[in-house]
């Protein structure tokens, strides 16, 4: 059961933590009889795979409570751009959710650099960044009263996962492959710390273009290194290219990865070329097909088979959750409409129970991420088993 941009040159903005709108004013995107929520997504380009689904759950939810109603008497108008996960369609993207849709929130927006680059301008005109998808540590630090994220950070998801594994296995020697982009950086960051925290040695960090598909080199200069365990901060092409080529290379090593690893593809690759992968991340993706019939989860997975035509990815979940935060804080904001109360009212969730079983989350003043834990996971059998439920970061 639930339980529940005109484009314009991008300048950097205060981060401080004023009030975003005083009483009284109008919303903008807020009607007598509408909310107006926006997203800019990949729908069709590289992360394809992550966007389409993100955004499926998140319509999957705001459709249903328009069918109940909608809240407070006002419908949800979601409106998503594709951006092909190129930062110049992001900023039209943007631009135009700004100043031709007007939108109320902004919710699951894709990628860490289009984010970074693009909440000043949000900001600029009192519209929250909510839950984006990435898990950038700047999506809530520094504190800001319109940034909330949903994931634990890129950096801590390497190093709960780099703990465990140490704790666990006798290693000591360490490397790092990730690409070369803003969301590789902070995979680094988070090697580092780990890497001075648990006092390993680092013997090899190496960088790559998303559009390297040959890493025999690579590989090679792992083993030649005397790595014992490789971390990885890679998208989802490459994350079964590098671990495959370790693998043919006879390196036996454990190589982990982090939340973007965490999709089906890579654990069913073929000829189990990913076997054995680890990953910590934040969020979890049932057995649907195990679920009591009848029961929520069944249902759900049914209602979306049934919309979509395709199977619900691990982002169908983050982005259906996710927009169950936003209802629940537009439903406790009440009739009388504003930002600020919108704000509020996510600081106030306590606890949120995840409906499909994954880590709980929680806010508050002074805590704008969301999750509470990782969960670890391994390839077993061309699927994502639970290695542990509930590691710290």
């Amino acid at each position: 059961m639930r339980k529940l941009i005109l484009l314009l040159p991008l300048f950097s903005f205060g981060c401080g933590g004023e009030s975003v709108e005083t009483a009284g004013d109008a919303p903008r995107g807020v009607t007598d009889d509408t909310i107006v929520i926006g997203s800019h997504n990949d729908l069709s380009g590289v992360l394809a795979i992550w966007g389409v689904p993100s955004s499926n759950g998140q319509r999957m939810r705001f459709d249903d409570v328009n069918s109940a109603g909608g809240i407070h008497g006002r419908t949800i108008e979601f409106i998503v751009e594709d951006t092909q996960y190129q930062m110049p369609m992001a900023v039209k993207a943007t631009n135009k959710l700004l100043n031709v849709d007007d939108i109320f929130l902004m919710v699951g927006a894709m990628g860490t650099p289009m984010n970074i680059a693009l909440m000043p301008k949000m900001f600029e005109v009192d519209v929250p960044s909510l839950f984006p998808l990435t898990g950038a540590v700047q999506m809530y630090e520094p504190l800001h009263p319109m940034k909330f994220s949903y994931f634990v950070s890129y950096r801590d998801q390497v190093r709960g996962g780099m703990r465990y594994m140490v704790e666990k296995q006798n290693i000591n020697k360490v490397c790092l492959q990730a690409i070369a982009n803003d969301y590789g950086e902070e995979n680094l960051h988070g090697y580092e710390q780990a890497v001075e925290e648990l006092g390993l040695e680092s013997v090899y960090v190496g960088r790559h273009k998303n559009t390297e598909t040959d890493f025999v080199g690579t590989i090679t200069a792992i083993k030649n290194s005397g790595c014992e365990m490789l971390v990885l901060g890679p998208l989802v092409k490459d994350t079964i290219l590098i671990y495959a080529a370790a693998r043919d290379a006879g390196w036996n090593a454990p190589i982990i990865s982090n939340m973007v690893s965490y999709v089906a593809e890579v654990a069913s690759a073929a000829n189990g070329s990913t076997e054995g992968l680890y990953t910590a991340s934040s969020f979890y993706v049932p057995d649907f097909k195990a679920a009591e019939p009848g029961s929520w989860l069944a249902n759900w997975y049914e209602e979306y088979v049934s919309r979509f035509g395709e199977e619900p990815a691990p982002q169908s979940i983050v982005g259906y959750t996710s927009a169950d935060l936003v209802v629940r804080a537009l439903e406790a904001a009440g009739r009388d409409l504003t930002v600020e109360k919108v704000l509020a009212a996510l600081e106030s969730i306590d606890y949120y129970e995840d409906p499909f079983g994954g880590p709980s989350m929680s806010f508050s003043a002074t805590k704008h991420q969301g999750g509470d834990y990782l969960r670890f996971y391994q390839v077993r059998d061309g699927k994502w088993e639970i290695v542990e439920s509930t590691i710290p970061y």
